[in-house]
């Protein structure tokens, strides 16, 4: 499911290209003489020390990503612009090329960590700057440079704020408009399920509670190509369809939401030992061939499975585990299911 767990994925992408360009960074280091930058041995070193940090960072969120979130995004954040100052610090006239960075960094942070962030950031690189000021002798008489890159990436920071906001203003709306007019198509079955926040309601409810249960992510096998094909309202209409036979083959407590595109969600109590029962249920009622405006479209579902407490005590872990499995089963032609505990 592409759009799962946006914040993780989004803060896995800014974690691997931070990666990269340290990379890049450090065999560009190499470059560069003793005779042209003396300190240039201890940027090396500074950039390997990085290298390793970042590697320790992709693990830890992919081993750990409910663990100290909003923390290890600061850190991450302060340690490069530390770095980054230090740089400047040592390179004195050339460090000139590296003050966009700055903004990179607080205009990065803000796109893929969220507005809270930039906040941070730019609170960071003003320390950053004051810290530059004082303790340089070379950037202390060029201070009109500071303030130029500062005032470029405060104005920066705001613009990524606005974008951001009018963005999810955006979306909003647009969602809404997408609720009034479902009720006049036909598939006014899908208008009345419970929608991605429902959902968040309830698995957080659930989890307060501390009752055991089922966490299945189902995705319809190649619903963007059937749209494209046929058409919106087509596929909105197998949609509909697969959400009626997904419906009626749900226990009176399970809970079915739509995420969005083809995808599914439900939170099932079946007990562990009926599971592997109850997911073939869903296969065997679900799957199948059904007839939309003319044609014979074939329903074919991927599930994947995590369970709770298990395989995680919290909402992000619970769900990557369902999303990893998901992605297990869509990858092994066959299966069409996966639990999470069964990937190899």
């Amino acid at each position: 499911m592409q759009t799962r767990n946006i914040d993780y994925q989004e803060e896995r992408v800014y974690a691997a290209t931070r990666l990269i360009i340290l990379f890049i960074f450090t065999l560009s280091s190499f470059i560069i003489s003793t005779d042209i930058i003396p300190k240039i041995p201890l940027v090396r070193l500074v950039l390997g020390g990085m290298i390793l940090l970042s590697i320790a960072y992709n693990a830890f969120i992919a081993y750990k990503p409910d663990l100290f979130v909003s923390v290890r995004k600061n850190v991450l954040i302060f340690v490069d612009l530390l770095a980054l100052t230090l740089f400047i610090l040592i390179f004195e006239k050339y460090g000139v090329y590296l003050f966009a960075l700055y903004v990179l960094i607080v205009m990065q942070s803000s796109l893929y960590f969220g507005v809270r962030y930039a906040y941070t950031s730019l609170a960071s690189a003003t320390l950053a700057w004051v810290l530059l000021y004082i303790y340089s002798p070379y950037w202390h008489t060029r201070y009109d440079i500071i303030i130029a890159f500062a005032v470029t990436a405060l104005m920066t920071t705001l613009f990524s704020i606005r974008f951001i906001r009018t963005a999810e203003e955006t979306e909003t709306v647009l969602a809404e408009a997408v609720i009034e007019a479902q009720p006049d198509e036909k598939n006014t079955f899908l208008a009345s399920m419970p929608s991605r926040e429902k959902y968040k309601e309830a698995i957080e409810d659930i989890i307060k509670r501390k009752e055991p249960f089922n966490l299945l992510f189902i995705s319809l096998d190649k619903f963007q190509v059937l749209t494209d094909r046929h058409g919106f309202k087509t596929g909105e209409k197998i949609m509909e369809e697969a959400a009626k036979r997904l419906k009626n083959s749900l226990n009176d407590d399970d809970f079915l939401a739509r995420l969005g595109g083809g995808e599914f969600v439900i939170i099932s109590k079946q007990k562990r030992t009926f599971l592997r029962k109850y997911l073939k249920k869903l296969e065997e009622n679900t799957m199948g061939v059904c007839k939309v405006d003319g044609i014979n479209a074939l329903i074919k579902i991927h599930i994947g499975v995590s369970l709770y407490p298990e395989n995680g005590q919290t909402v992000l872990l619970v769900s990557k585990c369902a999303d990893d499995a998901l992605h297990a089963a869509k990858e092994n032609s066959s299966v069409n299911h996966m639990i999470y505990g069964n990937i190899q």
